[in-house]
């Protein structure tokens, strides 16, 4: 049961969260309108840059608020040889909503601005949604198995939507993030899909597969594990501050050259290739993850 300064904590956190958010919005949004009408995509890209900025300064708001007011004990292991001018393809293990303030926090200015993979749905969000595709977040529409029946012509439509909305990625260095997982962990989640692992669910390697057959430049993997001790990790716990201590591990990987291709999403035997190499690297996140202690 919460105590009352962590109720506090919570109530503080959440309202500044909310202003900061607010602010920031109140900048973006005219901006990304404008972003909206302008028909040249050099001059696109220009307003892009901008909004990155203010997206930036609302991280560093985020962060500055959390390590004075929750003051968690975050240790960052492997964090070491990136920089803002290279393209990534950047995952991480998904627990809670807390994870993206967490990836944000550690790669905010230090690489670029990472792009996370969206529902289509949630364009539609007042306020926030016109943030999120001012700042080129890539919105992914997909159709379910029912949809493709009574409408073969969907079929594959959806890929070709991201490849359309993600080619112009090639024209400024990017961090594409994908949570290969698909949605957070839970012990009803983990029992359903009979995983494997035992503290990760399966990882999903759509997302990422079409990122690498669109965008030619990248060629690393930024590998994020992030591990708490506490074991609740609601996003109202890390907001009262209960998420104290965190370890972070990262991993630079270079990407197999077989699978920088831009017919790794279609080819079903090379994109069954690329499914081993993350389930690979999900059974050393997941040995990791065991294996850590914060003794």
């Amino acid at each position: 049961m919460a105590s009352a300064k962590e109720f506090v904590y919570g109530c503080a956190s959440f309202s500044i969260l909310l202003v900061n958010t607010f602010l920031l919005a109140l900048l973006m949004i005219p901006l990304g309108i404008i972003k909206f009408l302008i028909p040249i995509k050099t001059l696109r890209v220009s307003f892009t840059k901008i909004i990155i900025k203010i997206g930036e300064a609302w991280i560093s708001i985020n962060s500055l608020w959390v390590k004075n007011l929750l003051n968690p004990n975050i240790e960052i292991i492997g964090f070491e040889s990136l920089n803002k001018n290279e393209w990534y393809l950047t995952t991480s293990n998904h627990q809670s909503w807390a994870d993206i303030f967490v990836v944000q926090e550690l790669t905010n200015k230090k690489i670029p601005m990472l792009k996370f993979f969206m529902k289509h749905i949630l364009v539609y969000v007042p306020v926030i949604g016109i943030c999120w595709w001012a700042l080129d977040m890539p919105f992914l529409k997909r159709y379910t198995k029912e949809q493709i029946k009574k409408n073969p012509q969907l079929q594959g439509r959806d890929f070709k939507e991201m490849r359309k909305s993600l080619n112009h990625y090639s024209l400024h260095p990017v961090s594409v993030f994908s949570y290969a997982e698909g949605t957070r962990l839970t012990k009803e989640k983990h029992a359903k899909q009979n995983s494997p692992f035992k503290n990760l669910l399966k990882p999903k390697e759509g997302g990422m597969a079409l990122a690498l057959s669109v965008i030619p430049s990248i060629n690393f993997l930024i590998d994020i594990t992030i591990i708490y001790e506490s074991p609740k990790r609601s996003f109202w716990d890390y907001l009262c501050g209960r998420l104290k201590n965190i370890k972070i591990f990262v991993k630079k990987r270079e990407i197999p050259e077989i699978f920088l291709n831009e017919m790794l999403a279609e080819d079903d035997i090379l994109r069954l290739k690329f499914k081993e190499w993350i389930y690979e690297i999900w059974k050393e996140k997941d040995e990791l993850i065991s294996s850590t202690n914060f003794n």
